[in-house]
């Protein structure tokens, strides 16, 4: 089964895809950049002319329809070098033309046939797709492509001939502001194509020092050493830093004494600058002394109360003991329970001083039914009633019930007429219930039984004798059967001639042997030659033989080598064939026992996947109606079925409305139209991705001791932030790394001196992901599937429109292992597309190797 991505994962896609572009743009609608090095080309294209990449598949998957066919939009953007592709010809689509942002429908319909009048064509439905070809050439930081734009199904568009973006073509550069001692310079590059700049800072010079001073540390500063330069005179900066000295605290003053509620404070003071700290002096640690005991109740815990020694007021409640719980009596019953009814019954606590109660639901007493009363009586084919009273005191409820019919209850039967030898007796059978209900039936006519008969005359070998049999039902019935004469009897055997000995007739007396007799001699034959051949089979050889045609005396002639070729019988059908799967033929050798096998074709229910004409649709949301041809070949059966729906929005991404504009910190908000329904709508956010700085501008220049600073302004707001600017004796290593489609670019700025130091700038957003259809078929390893992919990362969006995989194309298979009669062969098949191998069991040879 099919699968189709879900209109969600399409928003998504298209979402980002929009995203991307607005966030360029901001609200405006977005320029071409590419306007002096793209052109639009109308073509045509045909089935033969497919694009190289990605791969475009315009037949539409039986389930997956697209919509209707549109006719092609006039080209409002002519230009010289328009130009027509060849028509490219398929199955009837059901796209929809996204020129100008509007859905129109099908130009031409190929008319439905009748199915009376006029019979269906034999030759498939077929539509042209018409493209526009757009080339963008490349420049220095993008790529070049053409991009087909199909007129009547964006399904169809895709782009092919990408060409890597050149890059910059960098000029050697000038020094725009040269290197001092106390700054560095700047080398400024220029593209020779776009006239893009790029600059290096070239190093400050390099500078030698001296020591001047060096301060000791203390407890309250670090001590360092003071460099001076010895070109700059008046030049320092100091290094060598060495960490502070501890200090020397005393042993501490108690400044604020610890209570039962409070922690208390000492302060310890260093005695070389009177620095100071201070440390906590935990709480005075509480001791109590027992008070008054609380005995328990009912409900409540007992307990006793602990006086503070140090706070007479502070109490505590420990040792608890538990509540006593309630002493309920035998309870009173104060609503008595009914048939029907629940009743009542309540409970009072004994303990003095609680005059707590609590309630039990009785149950319902249920009606107390006697045996009843029969009201109706039942007979063998009517129903009774039964009559019941509840025996409750009070109550006066009664019930009643049906009693099944009795049914009949025949007894065994009287014979009412006995049955003879010739007619039928009767049997009559009478209801113990009802005796006026009776049925009968038939008792079968006994027939004669005949004894074994009696010898009346006895038979001679001349004459026929007589046995007389006698009915033992009715002594009157008799009848006779003739005992044939004896005879004499003769046994013939006729002995043939041979080619050596005469043949004849033997009559042989079964009664007396010495009447056997023998007649009808025949002379001897002679041998009668011919030449056999004994043909040679796949694993024997053969012989020629001259053979006596009547005792097979044999005189050989010569040898036949063996053949190698089977002798197949008739075949069985191992597999039957299906409406969907081949059945199988199974042949086997005649003197080997060796098996081949062969494909029996499909049987032929209608098939009906061949794609007819659109009736209605499909839309966005709703299902279309199209004719769908049986599609074995000479079948023009057709049936109405539904196109499913589209399943998602071609959204209009290059005539997006903007609904409230970005800035650096708020999201923006777009909303895209349907190119199918501008009533569909969709909304999305973009932007707010934060401020981009622009290079910024030294307005405290670094020295070589302390840092400097730049103040950086939002090349989209008013927003500025400062950066520290390195001072001059650190140098760095600049990488700029690309942007991808989904990671920023940047300039890294690698200290060579503190990595610490190192940082980006220079932030490029990520390009975004160029989306692109291609149709990847199915294989015997694998199943097809249309996928959505970016050009520039191969990144796969979303997968659709699974096609199962295909049956292995089996060769004609080798003999791996050769059968014996002790043990089976074996025969392996290779599929000729991926190599994948399957065995079949030989059978063994018979004791005779064949």
């Amino acid at each position: 089964m099919k699968r189709r991505v879900s209109t969600a994962k399409r928003i998504v896609a298209v979402a980002l895809a929009a995203t991307v572009a607005v966030s360029l743009t901001g609200c405006k609608k977005r320029k071409n950049t590419n306007d002096t090095t793209s052109s639009d080309v109308t073509t045509s294209q045909s089935q033969a002319a497919v694009p190289e990449t990605p791969e475009v598949t315009a037949t539409p998957a039986p389930t997956a329809t697209p919509a209707p066919t549109a006719a092609p939009a006039e080209n409002t953007d002519k230009k010289d070098n328009t130009t027509s592709e060849p028509t490219k010809t398929e199955k009837p689509s059901t796209g929809t033309s996204t020129s100008g942002g509007t859905t129109k429908p099908a130009a031409t319909k190929t008319p439905a046939p009748a199915p009376a009048a006029t019979p269906a064509p034999t030759v498939k439905p077929q539509v042209k797709y018409t493209f526009t070809v757009r080339r963008h050439e490349a420049t220095c930081t993008t790529q070049g492509y053409d991009e087909h734009i199909c007129h009547e199904w964006g399904g169809m568009n895709y782009n092919d001939r990408f060409v890597p973006a050149k890059g910059h073509s960098w000029d050697g550069g000038t020094v725009t502001k040269a290197a001092t001692y106390t700054e560095t310079g700047i080398k400024t590059f220029k593209c020779k194509e776009c006239d893009e700049t790029r600059t290096e800072e070239i190093p400050s010079l390099d500078k030698t020092y001296h020591i001047k001073s060096v301060v000791a540390p203390t407890c309250t500063a670090e001590g360092y050493t003071i460099y001076e330069c010895n070109e700059v005179p008046g030049l320092t900066y100091k290094g060598d830093y060495k960490a502070k000295l501890p200090h020397a605290y005393d042993a501490g003053k108690v400044t604020k004494p610890a209570t039962i509620y409070e922690k208390g404070t000492k302060t310890f003071t260093c005695t070389s600058c009177g620095a100071t700290y201070t440390e906590d002096i935990p709480v005075v640690e509480k001791t109590w002394h027992k008070g008054n005991t609380v005995a328990p109740t009912c409900t409540e815990k007992g307990y006793t109360i602990y006086i503070c020694d140090q706070d007479s007021a502070l109490t505590e409640k420990r040792d608890y003991t538990n509540a006593l719980g309630h002493a309920w009596d035998a309870g009173t019953v104060t609503t008595a329970a009914t048939c029907t009814n629940a009743g009542v019954k309540t409970y009072t606590c004994t303990r003095n001083g609680c005059n707590e109660t609590k309630t039990e639901e009785i149950q319902a007493l249920g009606h107390k039914w006697d045996d009843g009363t029969v009201t109706t009586p039942a007979t063998c084919e009517g129903v009774g009633e039964k009559t019941y009273k509840c025996q409750n005191t009070g109550c006066t409820e009664t019930k009643t019930e049906e009693i099944a019919a009795l049914g009949h209850k025949w007894d065994d039967g009287t014979v009412t007429k006995a049955p003879t030898c010739t007619e039928d007796g009767v049997k009559t059978f009478t209801c113990l219930n009802d005796a006026t209900h009776t049925y009968t039936e038939v008792v079968p006519a006994t027939g004669h039984a005949w004894d074994d008969g009696v010898v009346t005359k006895e038979a001679t070998y001349e004459e026929d004798g007589e046995r007389t049999y006698t009915c033992q039902n009715d002594k009157t019935h008799v009848h006779k059967e003739v005992i044939p004469a004896l005879g004499y009897t003769f046994t013939e055997t006729v002995v043939a001639p041979t080619c050596t000995e005469d043949g004849y007739t033997l009559h042989t007396c079964n009664e007396n042997p010495a009447k056997t007799y023998q007649d009808t001699p025949v002379a001897a034959l002679g041998h009668q030659y011919k030449e056999v051949t004994t043909p040679a089979t796949c694993g024997t050889p053969g012989s020629v033989d001259n053979v006596c045609e009547r005792c097979n005396d044999k005189q050989h002639v010569s040898d036949l080598p063996a053949t190698g070729k089977h002798q197949w019988n008739e075949g069985v059908v191992t597999k039957e064939p299906t409406a969907t799967e081949s059945g199988i033929k199974t042949f086997t050798c005649k003197v080997c026992q060796a098996t081949k096998t062969e494909d029996i074709p499909k049987v032929h229910n209608h098939d009906y996947t061949r794609l007819g004409e659109i009736i209605e649709g499909p839309y966005c949301e709703t299902e279309g109606k199209r004719w769908m041809y049986c599609s074995y070949e000479g079948c023009n059966e057709r049936v109405l079925m539904p196109v499913p729906a589209i399943g998602y929005h071609d959204w209009d991404t290059e005539h997006t409305e903007c609904l409230k504009k970005a800035t650096c910190t708020e999201k923006g908000t777009m909303r895209m139209h349907c190119k199918r329904d501008a009533s569909h709508t969709m909304t999305y956010d973009y932007g707010g991705t934060g401020h981009i700085w622009n290079e910024g501008v030294i307005t405290t220049p670094p020295t070589y001791e302390e840092y400097g600073e730049k103040t950086l302004h939002c090349k989209n707001c008013d927003a500025t932030k400062t950066e520290k600017v390195l001072p001059t004796k650190y140098t760095f290593t600049v990488t700029v790394v690309l942007p991808t489609c989904t990671e920023d670019g940047y300039t890294m700025h690698k200290c060579n001196q503190d990595d610490s130091l190192s940082y980006k700038d220079n932030i490029v957003h990520s390009t975004g992901h160029r989306a692109a259809k291609r149709v990847i078929e199915p294989t015997c390893k694998e199943e097809g599937r249309t996928e959505i992919y970016c050009i520039v990362c191969g990144d796969v969006s979303s997968t659709f429109d699974f096609t199962p995989k295909k049956d292995h194309t089996w060769d004609n298979g080798v003999m791996t292992t050769e059968p014996t009669a002790e043990k089976e062969g074996v025969k392996t098949y290779t599929c000729t597309v991926c190599n994948e191998t399957k065995t079949e069991t030989i059978p063994r040879l018979n004791s005779s190797g064949k």
